[in-house]
């Protein structure tokens, strides 16, 4: 009698952990989300020369990371390869790189 106390204690104590651990995932996952902080972690990510600005080729890694990350329409300029256009459009000040700040502006604000 007493083993079967015990394993129905661990039959409940189980999916009790589980619960836990999935609702401590979803605050995580919900922090993760949070599409500015996405964006700014791609664009280091993607500034592989670390001078603080996306060349053509940087600026395509950082769409294709967006895209992967479901972040604003980085999956559709990546599906119509419209990289350049994307560029030019971002490239501001037409120095030919894309700073943070250009990216930034662009941003959706909050109230």
């Amino acid at each position: 009698m007493k083993h079967q106390s015990v394993r129905l204690a661990k039959q409940l104590v189980q999916p009790v952990v589980l619960a836990i651990a999935l609702v401590t995932a979803s605050g995580a996952v919900a922090e993760e989300r949070d599409p500015e902080a996405i964006i700014k972690a791609n664009f280091k990510a993607a500034d592989s020369d670390g001078n603080g600005s996306l060349n053509p080729t940087e600026f395509k890694a950082l769409i294709d990371a967006n895209a992967e990350s479901e972040i604003g329409r980085a999956a559709m300029i990546k599906r119509f390869g419209a990289y350049d256009r994307a560029f030019n459009t971002a490239d501001q000040d037409r120095d030919g790189s894309v700073a943070w700040s250009e990216i930034a502006r662009n941003l959706p604000q909050e109230d």
